[in-house]
């Protein structure tokens, strides 16, 4: 049935864990920085985190990419 080049969930699991908590991690720091950010705008903070908690991580990355590295 299974050749043993197959990678079970046992495998693959911690890894998706460990990818999905890194990405979580970056997202509230993303957040926290918007919400701190004196440079922006209180509409420019809410319209970054609105979309850092809608369109997840990509709004974040590039808030991260804009923003952030402003500062």
């Amino acid at each position: 049935m299974y050749s043993h080049h197959t990678w079970h969930l046992g495998v693959w699991l911690p890894i998706i864990i460990l990818v999905a908590l890194l990405i979580l991690a970056f997202e509230i720091w993303m957040i926290v920085d918007a919400a701190l950010n004196k440079k922006l705008s209180d509409k420019a903070k809410t319209w970054w985190i609105v979309g850092m908690f809608i369109i997840h991580p990509f709004v974040a990355i590039v808030y991260f990419f804009t923003d952030h590295r402003k500062r």
